[in-house]
């Protein structure tokens, strides 16, 4: 089963309730069998709708200069009429603003219509009352990117945020959906990750049940020297004086994991292949975040049916068969489990540094960015 859902989430009265959970039977037992073509459909898909964003954040991959392709109607248009009628759940994009996108009124009205759920990341500066609207009867995990507890922190690395501003969205998100959906994220830097106790604090003050607080991935040399990656001696009593917090306040935690050894991970099978997909905003459909630039079809060229049980997927499929993963999926820490929550992991420094910062630096047998793993940019074609 893919982990990062929640079916029993869906309307259990909802018309498509019934398919999806038909779908997701199918494909778990398709995971458990290493079936190579399959006919189960994806449970998850990640839409890259936009890369637009209102915000200049000084550590995001994309410059905000660059931050203009977006998706057409006419890929939302296939992704709604073969994917969602068996859909769980949907994250649109992790590289934009999601709002920003003109048509996510239409999705979000789709979502609701096929009983999709949604997993959302923002940087809440444009959460009016009409936008909550179209987000709350669809909301499973909404998550607010908040790099520090503090006015100063925040507005120096949210550049063009208000803190007051977004602390007020936040109470309002909170009031308008189930409790548990909404999170504050933290990307960690050394110049924010002392604050993450406080971050615990000040979502408490806001009504918010959950925090996570995730490794920054550096794409330019001057921001190698923020990454805690590997940090093995200032982050595990910040992280573990935020437990503390969060036990006491009643706040959940998820955080990046102390620095650990290779040994301290087990074997699993990555999910993805039979469970998940990512589709850019030209239609160009993709295995995983990190895909290297190949793709296994185009929406607008076939239908997803053929992507899906294509050469690319039935070769990654195969592989995992055959206990030899191949393509990107060799040492990639979604073959891997750890023993709890915040347990010791192994990291790779060069999936978290910028190539220049990489140097010489042995590479390492596990690369546990796993899914927190900005989405690969090699290879992205211009929108249709």
């Amino acid at each position: 089963m893919d982990p990062y859902i929640d079916p029993e989430r869906l309307d259990a009265a909802h018309p498509f309730t019934s398919r999806k959970l038909a779908n997701m039977l199918r494909g778990n037992s398709e995971h458990a069998s290493r079936a190579e073509i399959v006919q189960g459909l994806p449970v998850k898909i990640t839409l890259q709708t936009t890369d637009a964003c209102n915000l200049d954040c000084p550590h995001c991959q994309i410059p905000r200069s660059q931050k203009k392709p977006s998706m057409s109607e006419r890929v939302l248009d296939r992704v709604v009429e073969e994917l969602f009628p068996t859909l769980i759940e949907l994250h649109p994009t992790n590289l934009g603003e999601p709002f920003m996108w003109r048509h996510f009124e239409r999705l979000c009205r789709e979502m609701a219509h096929h009983g999709v759920l949604l997993d959302l990341t923002t940087n809440g500066t444009l959460l009016d009352d009409r936008r909550i609207n179209w987000v709350r009867p669809i909301a499973r995990d909404l998550k607010v990117s908040f790099d520090g507890a503090t006015a100063a922190t925040f507005e120096r690395l949210r550049r063009g945020a208000i803190f007051a501003e977004v602390c007020a969205n936040v109470r309002a998100l909170v009031a308008a959906t189930p409790p548990g959906v909404v999170a504050l994220q933290m990307t960690l830097m050394r110049s924010n990750f002392r604050e993450v106790p406080a971050l615990v604090r000040l979502a408490a003050d806001l009504g918010v049940s959950r925090v996570k607080a995730y490794h920054l991935f550096s794409f330019r040399p001057e921001l190698d020297a923020e990454s805690m990656v590997g940090e093995s001696e200032a982050w595990p009593p910040v992280l573990a004086e935020a437990l503390r917090e969060g036990e006491r306040l009643g706040v959940t935690l998820q955080c990046a994991e102390p620095a650990g050894r290779s040994d301290d991970v087990g074997p699993a099978a990555c999910h993805l292949p039979w469970h998940e997909t990512w589709i850019d905003l030209d239609g160009a459909v993709l295995p995983c975040h990190s895909h290297g630039g190949d793709t296994a079809g185009n929406l607008l060229d076939a239908p997803f049916l053929t992507a899906w049980n294509g050469s690319l997927y039935r070769g990654i499929r195969k592989a995992f068969a055959a206990d030899k993963p191949t393509w990107h999926c060799e040492g990639c820490g979604m073959n891997c489990t750890k023993s709890s929550e915040h347990a010791p992991v192994p990291y790779d420094h060069e999936s978290f540094l910028s190539p220049e910062g990489r140097g010489a630096m042995p590479a390492s047998p596990v690369r546990w960015s796993a899914r927190m793993r900005q989405f690969d940019l090699t290879g992205r074609r211009d929108g249709r």
